[in-house]
């Protein structure tokens, strides 16, 4: 809605030169109202204005003051915004209401005339406004343009509106109606935060703050407030992500309006992760690979990073077993086989590769003797890791090319053929195995 002119504007133009008049002495009979009220002896102040309101334009002060008795004593033609609306036209009612328009125009206009051409007291921009409003930008570091601009109108209208706070449209079209960046992103994304769906005012003060973005709080302490238990949750983990605990808030990996991504997450799961994972990291006791560099280099994936798929694996929050890992697996480099210990592994893989001493079903095994009980079930158990890479590997069957072995990086040596293959390591002499024929025949 925009604000009406009050002024009639055939004649809301500058001011006429005004003849000036002898003062007419105060309550005698037969006064003239007209260019003799507006003297510099009289009321000459009414009428030194760039804009002037019609009637007193034109010298005809009776359509506003009606002389009693014909003396210098006046009475209103109407009280309150009913003399206005004998000109202005009267608007329909709407469900909010500003105060002034309600009960008096002349303490936003001046009834005489302005600076302006709708005769508004400080003008038309904010400093109008806060003679009344004048907490909407103190104190805040950061303005939002509207109002650092003094643009009051571009969002609220000054008489009534069907909308809460006067705004011209509803919350959330009035912002979209300038941030089309957001209009645009919502329309084309795949999961839309609930609240932009419903009212952008829930995480922005509208008119400023002390944060960037007029968001109330920063980090996570604003995403609370919806998302409190769950984050309250998070942080008890024994193994929190680092992400949640370094103070970057949810912004580092969520998208706070709109994504293509399940989870509102900024972009594709494993380009997310590998933004902070494609270097090393060393904080604490925690190290973790340049796990970039592994799978840019390596010719064998693990099908979850195959498939580009980190959280297979880990749990993006936090988990309470080492690595933020989904189920449990040992923290310890070497560690005994025990039943449940390895569940992460055995989620995707048969479990009975360690657990049967003869099998058939595994690839490594010499004849039907099972090669994975035999590196797991000894006096120093070996975990899956010990030989295996978890992300990648330029060997087959994901064997590591070197293995930790206190100061000393032991090389592994791994070839595969058809039937078996061959093994040199630090730990132990080349042995060859055969699915086929057996290197060592079954005792």
């Amino acid at each position: 809605m925009r604000l009406r002119i009050l002024a009639l504007t055939a004649i809301a133009t500058a001011a006429v030169t005004l003849v000036p008049t002898l003062k007419t002495p105060a309550n005698t009979a037969e006064i003239r109202l007209g260019a003799s009220c507006v003297t510099a002896e009289c009321h000459g102040d009414t009428a030194g204005h760039e804009f002037i309101h019609g009637p007193l334009n034109l010298n005809q002060c009776e359509p506003c003051h009606i002389p009693i008795g014909g003396r210098h004593e006046f009475r209103a033609a109407a009280t309150g915004p009913d003399l206005c609306r004998t000109c202005h036209d009267i608007e329909p009612d709407m469900k909010v209401v500003h105060g002034p328009f309600q009960a008096d125009c002349t303490l936003c206009h001046n009834p005489h005339g302005g600076e302006n051409r709708l005769f508004v007291k400080g003008g038309l921009g904010a400093e109008s406004c806060n003679l009344c409003h004048d907490s909407v930008t103190e104190g805040r570091q950061h303005l939002h343009g509207p109002v650092a601009m003094g643009e009051c109108l571009i969002c609220h209208t000054p008489h009534q509106s069907e909308n809460k706070g006067l705004l011209i449209e509803p919350r959330r079209d009035l912002c979209l109606g300038c941030h089309v960046d957001v209009e645009v992103q919502m329309a084309n994304a795949v999961v839309v935060h609930e609240p932009v769906e419903e009212i952008c005012s829930g995480c922005h003060d509208p008119h400023g703050g002390d944060h960037k973005y007029f968001i109330p709080i920063e980090g996570s302490d604003l995403c609370l407030n919806c998302h409190g238990e769950f984050i309250k949750n998070s942080s008890e983990f024994a193994h929190p992500h680092t992400s949640m605990t370094d103070g970057k808030g949810c912004r580092e990996c969520h998208a706070p309006h709109a994504s293509n991504q399940q989870g509102l997450l900024s972009t594709h799961t494993q380009q997310l992760c590998l933004a902070c994972h494609s270097e090393e990291i060393h904080k604490d006791d925690i190290s973790v690979n340049n796990v970039g560099a592994e799978i840019a280099s390596a010719s064998f994936l693990h099908g979850p990073i195959r498939e580009q798929n980190c959280v297979a694996c880990h749990k993006p929050h936090g988990s309470d077993v080492a690595a933020i890992l989904a189920k449990p697996f040992p923290k310890d480099f070497y560690a005994p086989y025990k039943e449940g210990a390895y569940d992460f592994c055995f989620e995707c893989h048969d479990g009975t590769i360690v657990r049967n001493e003869r099998s058939t079903t595994t690839g490594f095994r010499d004849g039907d003797r099972n090669l994975h009980y035999l590196h797991v079930n000894r006096e120093k158990g070996r975990t899956c890791r010990a030989c295996h890479a978890e992300h990648a590997s330029v060997q087959p069957n994901h064997v590591r090319s070197e293995v930790p072995f206190g100061r000393w990086m032991m090389q592994v040596k791994f070839e595969k053929n058809e039937t078996g293959g061959t093994c040199e390591t630090g730990c132990h002499v080349p042995y060859t195995y055969d699915r086929v024929t057996p290197e060592r025949p079954a005792q």
